[in-house]
């Protein structure tokens, strides 16, 4: 039997949702392939808001469910006797929880401060206060600016060198509602500034490389989910379909099989492409600052959440790049220093068949058209229990994390 379910009114219920009162997230668990394609076919019917997709039907699926349709789907569910787990009973309750930081939103920290989420103006506040601080090694610049104006910026952070050596190239936040992503481009960047002379490590990477590091690179996305809905995920240029829908997916509109698999062309779609490749000042100021530095970037890191994944080209191909192995060296590297730190698990290999297919991503241009050999997409923590809502007190131990195993992959190329 199918869900009944008037397509239109749900779409217009989950795009116009601000408030997540009662909606729940419910990990479902197929027991089988056909299973999970049921799954995926109800999700889509619905018009719910699928927070997972796994290639993997062996892998939970996380939907977003709103109070008016959780009758039907875990009922649905329950008749076809697919397991399924409430992970968060209510949505807007953890976003509260988590809301304290917002009644000081104005205060504009100079220094790092990892016990909080922080808004666009405060990220942007600390880099300042990092460029004049460690004004011998940061300089920052501005890569694009966003349709509403907000500007795309880039810290550089180099010990010398004359602008010759080659770059690691650190991106976050190109998905809005990942706010962990952020976060931990401002823990690397604390970890680089405040350990060169003192961490053998870093000073030894920092003496090799110079780093350039895009904290947030959709700012109007980002900004939208503090202002109007947490769980945002695109940019926000509006379209002109008869819906009035805003966004396009930056991590779509790369020029890798744009418009391929794992996309959409319905800008109401969490995965819209866009119109066109590279339409989208986001895309276009990593694209630009990439080919800016002129082929000097011998590694390319994108960071994302959740699923706790370090993932390999290609997303719009299970074919496997020429490198693999070596990539799949490098990363298998980078994953055992991880889980060495804090013990998280994280599964590594390629993006179509360790997540999901998706065209038109970042780490796949990287590799295909600007020659970076060793290019690779995070997902961070969790695997579900938090998805994207990751309380503050885990910033702190995910970018331990992270930057451990960022610094073991560089370390083994």
């Amino acid at each position: 039997m199918r869900f009944v379910i008037l397509l239109t009114v749900a779409l217009a219920t989950v795009a116009s949702a601000t408030n997540f009162h009662r909606y729940k997230v419910v990990s479902v668990r197929p027991r089988s392939q056909g299973e999970a394609t049921l799954v995926r076919s109800i999700v889509k019917e619905m018009a719910l808001d699928q927070w997972t997709d796994p290639r993997d039907w062996r892998a939970p699926i996380d939907v977003m469910v709103p109070p008016q349709q959780t009758y039907f789907f875990l009922n649905g569910l329950r008749r076809r006797h697919i397991p399924a787990t409430i992970m968060i009973n209510d949505v807007q309750k953890v976003i509260d929880g988590q809301a304290v930081q917002r009644s000081v939103e104005k205060v504009l920290p100079r220094k790092f401060d990892h016990t909080s989420y922080h808004t666009l103006e405060q990220i942007y506040s600390i880099l300042d206060g990092v460029e004049s601080d460690f004004s011998e090694m940061v300089s920052t610049y501005t890569a694009a600016t966003t349709y509403e104006g907000r500007a795309i910026r880039v810290a550089k952070v180099s010990s010398g060198g004359d602008g010759t050596r080659p770059v690691i190239w650190i991106d976050c936040g190109i998905h809005a509602r990942e706010w962990i992503a952020p976060a931990t481009c401002q823990w690397i960047l604390d970890q680089l500034t405040s350990g060169y002379g003192s961490n053998s490590e870093v000073t030894a990477l920092l003496d090799a490389y110079d780093f350039h590091i895009m904290p947030s690179v959709n700012p109007d996305g980002y900004n939208f989910t503090w202002t109007n809905n947490r769980l945002w995920r695109k940019n926000r240029v509006p379209s002109d379909d008869i819906f009035n829908c805003h966004g396009v997916d930056p991590n779509r509109n790369f020029d890798s099989d744009f418009g391929g698999p794992g996309t959409s062309n319905s800008p109401c779609s969490d995965i819209y492409h866009g119109v066109s490749a590279f339409s989208e000042k986001e895309s276009q100021a990593v694209r630009d600052s990439i080919n800016a530095l002129g082929g000097r970037v011998k590694m390319y890191f994108t960071i994302h959440s959740y699923s706790q994944l370090w993932m390999t080209p290609y997303g719009y191909t299970s074919s496997l790049p020429a490198n693999y192995d070596e990539q799949y060296r490098v990363a298998e590297a980078g994953v055992a220093a991880l889980s060495a730190v804090h013990g998280t698990s994280y599964e590594y290999g390629n993006i179509a068949d360790v997540i999901y297919p998706a065209a038109g991503g970042s780490s796949d241009w990287m590799y295909d058209a600007a020659g970076i050999q060793y290019s690779f997409a995070l997902e961070l923590r969790d695997t579900g229990y938090w998805g994207f809502l990751l309380p503050p007190d885990q910033i702190v131990p995910v970018g331990e994390e992270t930057w451990a195993g960022i610094m073991a992959a560089i370390n083994a190329v």
